[in-house]
């Protein structure tokens, strides 16, 4: 695009509105890890903020700084930051986090080849606002180093991906022909397996599990044909790509509810699926060329028929979207959040945190641009996000170098659907990409109990 043409799509655009925090969480002591405020969670009038930390002798380990909204609509921590006890040595832990209702899920990553785990918490009247309540490990007899690279929870069932995610320097993956997804289900006393979700070997779903969304009995399971790899690292690839939903029955079952496939005029984007959100009603996702810098955010609703493409979210021409386009996602209230840490505006990475809504004519644009005004390190802004109703949290890592201490995490409420300001004229509705495959929701899914 010519700086002429680009001028006068900015003249004619009108500007997105902006939309400032409206709580500032920070750590309530200072914090051991370098980035601390990189891994987040909220759930109802609870927040949680944490970052990742190895563990070298074993024992009790991590701080998770948990904040409370008070009557007063004032936002308070617990004045102990919770961590994590019994952490194997050389395990790394607080990588990944799921918080739904009063049930929250942190990863212990094994680095030594043996079986990792995840840890469960449930809230609590304590000094740090929880109680350590057990530890899920896969019930398969060999190890599964992986156990926890995606997890997700609604707070009653627990999903968990054995896929191996991890970037390891000049280690190989550890690479299954059919990696599973465990469910495990939230009972009086702790937590209990239901049994495991797995693709057909035949279709060679490597990376199967690579990213996992749940909420309203629907599960939502990425199956990317390819993830990124470390210099030192092959570039794997599975057979094909596809995400894969499954429903929960009224008798406790899961079902089969579809496939989504990429669309055809993007066959070299082999990170279809590598991020998730839904609510049941929708799915949107991020599909990611694996040796490019494309990336793109697609939307799909549950039709009478099964699952159907319902169109490509875009920020206005101000910003130009970077190789981290929807590197994390959520939906808020109807209203789907995007991040990209790598957005330029102008010539300066600035990242981004927009919020999409659907227009009247049924196209999804931008509505709001959740804008902090206090210092953030803008090369992680919007590198992770959550939502509950109306309420977005984004990540605010720490960063000595940029003064941003201790870390924590940023608050926004959005206002409601009605006071919502109007979607952007730059609405974008593809109409290239074909309705997505579904499978009728009466077919069969694997759920075999553990062993």
């Amino acid at each position: 695009m010519t700086p002429i043409a680009l001028s006068i799509l900015l003249a004619a655009a009108p500007p997105i509105p902006t939309l400032s925090q409206s709580a500032v969480l920070d750590a309530p002591s200072p914090t051991v890890s370098p980035t601390f405020g990189m891994v987040i969670g909220l759930s109802g009038d609870r927040v949680v903020a944490t970052g990742p930390d190895p563990s070298k002798e074993g024992g009790s380990l991590g701080q998770i700084a948990t904040f409370q909204l008070q009557p007063t609509g004032e936002w308070s921590t617990f004045k102990e930051m919770q961590s994590i006890d019994q952490v194997r040595r050389g395990a790394m832990v607080l990588q990944r986090l799921a918080f739904a209702g009063e049930q929250m899920l942190i990863t212990e990553d094994r680095r030594d080849g043996s079986s990792s785990s995840v840890v469960t918490f449930e809230a609590a009247a304590s000094p740090s606002g929880w109680r350590q309540l057990s530890r899920l490990e896969s019930p398969a007899t060999s190890p599964e180093p992986a156990f926890g690279a995606s997890i997700a929870t609604d707070g009653t069932i627990a999903a968990i991906a054995t896929v191996d995610m991890r970037v390891l320097g000049d280690k190989p993956r550890t690479v299954q022909v059919a990696p599973k997804v465990f469910l495990f289900e939230r009972i009086k006393d702790g937590w209990k397996g239901l049994g495991f979700l797995q693709r057909d070997a035949s279709k060679q779903p490597t990376f199967f599990g690579a990213s996992l969304a749940l909420a309203n009995n629907t599960l939502v399971i990425g199956c990317p044909k390819a993830i990124p790899a470390s210099p030192h690292q092959s570039l794997v690839q599975g057979g094909d790509s596809a995400v894969v939903v499954y429903r929960r029955g009224t008798d406790g079952a899961w079902a089969l509810d579809g496939e989504l496939t990429p669309p055809p005029h993007r066959v070299d984007y082999l990170g279809f699926g590598t991020a998730l959100a839904t609510d049941g009603e929708r799915i949107v996702l991020r599909q990611a060329q694996i040796s490019g810098s494309g990336a793109e955010v697609l939307v799909y609703k549950r039709g009478t028929t099964g699952w159907v493409y319902d169109g490509e979210l875009a920020p206005q021409v101000d910003i130009v979207r970077g190789p981290g386009w929807g590197i994390t996602l959520a939906i808020a209230d109807g209203r789907i959040v995007v991040g990209d840490p790598t957005a330029l505006s102008g010539e300066q990475m600035t990242g981004y945190v927009g919020v999409f809504a659907r227009s009247s004519e049924g196209n999804w644009g931008e509505s709001l641009r959740l804008k902090p005004s206090v210092a953030v390190t803008s090369s992680r802004w919007g590198v992770s996000l959550r939502a509950d109703g109306r309420r977005v949290l984004v990540a605010r890592p720490a960063s000595e170098r940029e003064g941003i201490m201790p870390g924590g995490a940023l608050l926004f409420t959005l206002p409601e659907q009605r006071d919502a300001p109007p979607v952007s004229s730059g609405a974008v509705a593809a109409t290239d990409v074909p309705l997505a495959p579904s499978a009728p929701p009466s077919s069969p899914a694997p759920n075999v109990p553990p062993k």
